[in-house]
């Protein structure tokens, strides 16, 4: 096409989620020649600055009772950019813009993204209005193949039109931040666990400070990066277990990436997951994994014994059992760190990625 797409990139905010930083990426990487992109967004929160090229607009959706304002603004907004391409990320965004959509003059194509497990994320009445509007995309993806079964399974959408888009990640841009200077730097001889979430039940950190318990009093640290409402209850659950000295509470870090690198292993506790990009990041920085085998996500990113280690969810047992492995056999990890850099570098090539984007919005604008 000699005449630029115009796509309307949409998401809440681009806050400090991985979702989000998935977006900004996008955003830094498709080709100007191609497309005129903009940026729809709920609230103004910037954790990731847009490029200065990218023209935002902000719908002011800032409570709950404002989505009937929101769904008007969304309208007017794609009726008077009359873009070629909508494409929606985050679950209760993609109803809202759907919904939007069927009220529209203009008709674009219309792409959404899920990026966690709808069978958890939509229930009851919420999920009832899902499989109304969903339905009526162009294209559903999934960020990994799991998610995007149960878009199929649970909210009922024709596999025809649903695909795997996997994460958009700067690889380039993780590695140079993980050589930068460590804000600490690990004693050799302390083997250093590292966990960087938001403290909420999905995370499920309170199996993973169970799991580390039972370093209490050895030669081990467990780095705990990140905020939220559970904090103060998991502070209170490392007193409780002993581990209180051994635990260092970071909060959240604008580049977490040398704390991955200096970490002998990183630690996800999560019940869910969709394709986590810490897992991807730790990876990047040549740090193996310790997971729970989610129902879908780590289990498409870690080859188990290879990469990382796999553990059931919710097993505290099992996982300080991989946590031994790993504080035990420094050849194997050391083995695992390497392949795993090697296989996220090939596989989460940033330009190759985003090509996959670009191409499936060529195809909705055609």
């Amino acid at each position: 096409m000699s005449k630029r797409i115009r796509v309307v990139l949409a998401i809440s905010d681009l806050s400090g989620g991985g979702a989000e930083r998935e977006m900004a990426n996008l955003l830094a990487h498709m080709s100007r020649e191609h497309f005129d992109i903009h940026l729809c967004l709920w609230r103004p929160f910037f954790a990731y600055r847009p490029p200065h090229d990218v023209r935002v607009h902000v719908l002011e959706k800032t409570r709950p009772w404002h989505v009937f304002r929101t769904l008007r603004r969304t309208q007017r907004l794609i009726d008077e950019l009359k873009p070629n391409v909508v494409f929606s990320q985050l679950h209760y965004l993609n109803i809202v813009t759907g919904t939007a959509l069927t009220r529209c003059r203009h008709r674009p194509g219309w792409v959404f993204r899920l990026t966690n497990d709808p069978c958890v994320e939509m229930k009851g009445p919420f999920a009832t209005w899902a499989r109304r509007v969903l339905p009526r995309a162009d294209c559903a993806t999934g960020c990994c193949q799991g998610v995007s079964r149960a878009m199929v399974d649970y909210l009922r959408l024709d596999p025809a039109r649903v695909r795997t888009l996997i994460n958009v990640v700067d690889t380039a841009a993780i590695e140079r931040l993980a050589r930068e200077p460590s804000p600490l730097r690990k004693d050799p001889h302390t083997f250093t666990v590292v966990h960087a979430g938001r403290f909420h039940k999905q995370k499920n950190q309170a199996m993973l400070l169970d799991a580390f318990a039972r370093f209490r009093g050895r030669s081990a640290e467990l780095w705990m990066l990140g905020q939220g409402p559970l904090e103060e209850d998991l502070r209170t659950r490392a007193r409780e277990l002993g581990i209180e000295a051994q635990v260092r509470w970071l909060g959240f870090q604008k580049n977490p990436y040398p704390l991955f690198r200096e970490a002998d292993c990183f630690a996800l506790s999560s019940n869910n997951e969709g394709l986590p990009n810490t897992i991807i990041e730790s990876l990047l920085c040549g740090t193996p994994v310790v997971a729970t085998r989610c129902p879908y996500g780590p289990d498409e990113l870690i080859d188990h014994g290879a990469t990382g280690l796999l553990t059931p969810v919710g097993d505290a047992s099992a996982f300080g059992d991989a946590l031994e492995h790993m504080a035990a056999e420094r050849e194997a990890r050391n083995a695992m760190a390497s392949t795993g850099r090697e296989q996220a570098r090939e596989r989460f090539d940033t330009a190759k990625v985003c090509r996959q984007y670009e191409q499936l919005f060529e195809e909705m604008a055609r």
